[in-house]
Formats: structure tokens, C-alpha cells, sequence
């Protein structure tokens, strides 16, 4: 082959060489033309795309990966209403009278003018001598709704426990109830109190049923200022079991006068007297004629005062079947103040 041939085919081969890698680079990245805006063919600019913010609204699930849930602020707490003592003043309640009484009612019934049956009660007349003049509470008003009220008074507890067993009772039938706890049950049955206190029942307070005072054992014994220092030792006996800031505030006195009905409401406690109570604190007491005793002398509002005896967790359970079956409810006695 002739050396002009070899430089001609030398020559054609480069120049398709470049050809093609011209081609190749003008495919990768070909020149766009953007025409000229007009009403038929407005030019678009897309925005930009960005991340979406995450919706933390949404469950924890469906949180995106790596995105840290925010940190709700913090809402201040309400500040509790600190528990002031009340100040009491010995001269205000000299000259109320000290003679003392018990509280004693009993119930009749009585058929009213539309033919039904209704309970009347009627105070003895001592009881209503030293109570009338001050508020207390003895049967809540009767509504539309026919209600009975628990309460039980703690002075003792056996070595079983009762009361942790009544509450047990009143669980599972979802009664609440108040107790009236005295001081020395405050100072050796702090475990109790406390459940009384978590299954949502209400404690008032009885005093010191063991106080001496010159002329005769009871709060109503007591000097003015004895009766208000052990009903303050108390509240700070509740307080160190229930929390700072609460006090009891519902009182139910043994014996009273004049007197102490008028300082127990001025330290901001409702007396709470009852509609009925029985012999319940005995065990040989017959459990089939105490359960009657209690069906006898149901009534719309009534105020059962009870023990935290045996024979009382016997036949509790029995008595709200009972008292719901004959269309009864039961409510929780509230302080008026």
C-alpha cells in the first residue's frame, strides 16, 4: 500500500474518533433551549423542593427516625392552699354553756298524706339543748334519689384487722364511706388510715375519746384551749400520714355542750351526728337480727353510724345488696364548709 493511502486512512479514523466523542459528549449534556415567555407558553419555575417538617402530632410510630419528639413545657402546679390553725380566742366561749349531753335519736315510721311511708325523727331533748344553735348534721336532705350515708367510728382495732376487711367490702360493692378516727387510732393505725384515705373515703376526726379533763373524761372536759390544742394535734397527726396541706374537717363528738359545738365550728368542722346506730360493737351479737335491725330503719338521707366490728363485716356486703335492690343508693357525707 502506498504511503499516501496509509496517511488518507490515518487521517479519515481520527477524524471519526472525534466525531464520536464529540457525539457522546453532547448526549450527556445537550444544550436546552428555553423559549421566550408568552400567554400560550409561560414559562414554570417549580419551587424548590424542601424536607417536610415532622408531625408531632402524630404517634410515637410515626415520628420520623432521628427526630427528637419536642419537650412539652412544663404547666405549673396549682399551690396548695396552706392548713392555717384558726386562732382561738378562751374569752369568746366563756360564757357558752359547758353542761354536757349525748346524742340521742330515734326514728318512728309514719305514713304521710299521699298514703306513703316516712321517718320521723325526733332528738332528745337534751341533745337538741346543747346542738340547736349551732349547725350540725344528723340526715342529709332527702332528694329525688332515695340515699343512705355510712359511717364508722374507729376507736380500736382488733387484731384481724376488721377494718382493712370492711374496706375490702366496700370496694367491691364501690360504696364510699366516712370514719371517724380518735386520736390514739391516728398515732397506731397509720396503715390503715392510709387506705382509708386511697380508696377515696373520707376521715373526720372524734377527738381524744381518752382526754381528761378536771371534771370528767371527753373533749367535752376539756379547758377551751385543751379542746383546740389535741383537735390541732390531730390534724397534724393526719397531716403526717395524708400530706401537708389537708385536714379533716367533719367531727363527731361522744359527749357536747354548747360550748364545744360552737368551738368545733369555729376550727371549720361540721358536726356530724347520725340517724341510727345499734349495738354493734359486741361479737355475740346475732348476725341475722343485726342485718334486720339495719333494713328496719332504712330512710331516704339517713345516717348510719356503725362499728368497725365483725358483726358489721358480716353483713355490710348483704345490707347494700339489699338496700340497692329496693331502690336505695349510697352517697358520702360532705362537709358543709
Amino acid at each position: 500500500m502506498r504511503r499516501s493511502n496509509v496517511i488518507a486512512l490515518f487521517i479519515m479514523f481520527a477524524a471519526v474518533s472525534v466525531f464520536i466523542v464529540v457525539m457522546a459528549f453532547l448526549g450527556k449534556n445537550p444544550k436546552q433551549t428555553i423559549a421566550s415567555p408568552t400567554a400560550t407558553n409561560p414559562v414554570v419555575i417549580l419551587p424548590t423542593e424542601t424536607p417536610e417538617a415532622p408531625d408531632f402530632t402524630a404517634a410515637p410510630s410515626d415520628i420520623p427516625s432521628g427526630t427528637q419528639e419536642p419537650t412539652a413545657d412544663p404547666t405549673e402546679e396549682p399551690t396548695a392552699v396552706p392548713v392555717v390553725r384558726p386562732v382561738i380566742n378562751p374569752s369568746d366561749f366563756s360564757d357558752l354553756s359547758t353542761k354536757t349531753a349525748s346524742w340521742g335519736i330515734s326514728g318512728t315510721v309514719e305514713t304521710d298524706e299521699s298514703g306513703a311511708e316516712v321517718m320521723t325523727y325526733t332528738i332528745e331533748k337534751d341533745a337538741k339543748t346543747a346542738a340547736d344553735g349551732s349547725s350540725y348534721i344528723y340526715r342529709m336532705e332527702a332528694d329525688t334519689e332515695k340515699k343512705l350515708y355510712l359511717t364508722f367510728n374507729l376507736g380500736y382495732e382488733d387484731a384481724g384487722k376488721t377494718t382493712l376487711k370492711i374496706l375490702d367490702k366496700l370496694k367491691s360493692a364501690n360504696v364510699k364511706a366516712v370514719f371517724f378516727a380518735s386520736k390514739n387510732y391516728l398515732e397506731e393505725n397509720e396503715d390503715i388510715v392510709r387506705s382509708i384515705i386511697e380508696q377515696g373515703h373520707v376521715v373526720g376526726t372524734r377527738g381524744d375519746i381518752f382526754a381528761k379533763g378536771e371534771k370528767g373524761n371527753g373533749m367535752a372536759y376539756l379547758s377551751t384551749a385543751e379542746f383546740s390544742d389535741v383537735m390541732w394535734s390531730m390534724e397534724e397527726l393526719y397531716q403526717g400520714i395524708a400530706g401537708e396541706n389537708t385536714r379533716m374537717l367533719l367531727y363527731r363528738p361522744n359527749v357536747f355542750s354548747v360550748r364545744d359545738m360552737a368551738l368545733a365550728e369555729a376550727m371549720g368542722y361540721s358536726v356530724v351526728f347520725w340517724s341510727f346506730d345499734y349495738y354493734d360493737w359486741d361479737d355475740k351479737v346475732d348476725v341475722n337480727k343485726a342485718l334486720r335491725t339495719l333494713k328496719d330503719n332504712v330512710a331516704p338521707g339517713a345516717i348510719y353510724q356503725l362499728s368497725s366490728s365483725k358483726v358489721n363485716l358480716s353483713i355490710i356486703e348483704d345490707f347494700i345488696i339489699w338496700a340497692r335492690d329496693n331502690g336505695y343508693s349510697f352517697g358520702l357525707v360532705a362537709p358543709e364548709n
